[in-house]
């Protein structure tokens, strides 16, 4: 065979970050969640979305009507699903889209993470400040992936109102091009989705990462 052709397996740089990403979470310890990239129009609304040109015709379930703005809600639902099974203690992720308007330029992608840790566990002095274990994480995703770790801004006090707002930040390049979100799931909106919390959690947008 020709040894210059590029061979069909090769991975386009944005999957190969999305396949180190998934194996530096994975060995982290977080479990792959795979979700629907709808949720319900009233939990997208509180999530900055619900916009009526993402709200489904046809929707395969009533509480699956809109378009995500976000991975979380979906994130959160699934650990309050498994500390209703008796399994607390939680760290899931996700990697796939994510809509912010109807328009082609409207679709993200984010790589998501959320802890759920168990207050059994914190109690005993084991667990140490998970906002803290949860940064660490996602930085070494970042330099993993080979984001500019070193240029990036920490910003406090601009995230959304999902996020706690005393205990939150984001991730900037500059003064526009936001990285990554993270922090404490705000009490109100964990409360809203039947959630008992703390949780914590964090969202890289994959299409704001420069290329190294």
């Amino acid at each position: 065979p020709d040894q210059g052709a590029p061979s069909r397996g090769v991975l386009s740089p944005r999957q190969v970050r999305v396949r180190t990403a998934r194996r530096a979470l994975a060995a982290m310890g977080y479990a792959e969640a795979v979700t629907w990239s709808f949720t319900s129009q009233a939990t997208a609304t509180l999530f900055g979305g619900g916009d009526r040109g993402l709200v489904l015709e046809n929707p395969i379930a009533a509480d699956l009507d809109c378009m995500r703005p976000a991975i979380l809600p979906n994130l959160i639902q699934a650990a309050a699903r498994n500390a209703a099974r008796g399994h607390a203690d939680v760290a899931l992720f996700e990697i796939g889209p994510v809509y912010l308007t109807d328009q082609p330029d409207g679709q993200r992608t984010v790589i998501a993470g959320l802890i759920a840790p168990s207050p059994a566990r914190h109690w005993s002095g084991q667990g140490g400040d998970p906002l803290f274990g949860l940064k660490g994480d996602l930085m070494a995703v970042l330099e993993e992936m080979g984001a500019p770790v070193a240029s990036m801004q920490l910003v406090q006090g601009s995230n959304g109102d999902t996020w706690h707002p005393g205990q939150s930040a984001r991730l900037q390049l500059g003064p526009k091009t936001i990285i990554a979100s993270f922090g404490a799931i705000h009490p109100g909106v964990l409360k809203t989705l039947d959630a008992d919390g703390p949780m914590f959690g964090f969202e890289i947008v994959l299409d704001a990462v420069p290329e190294p």
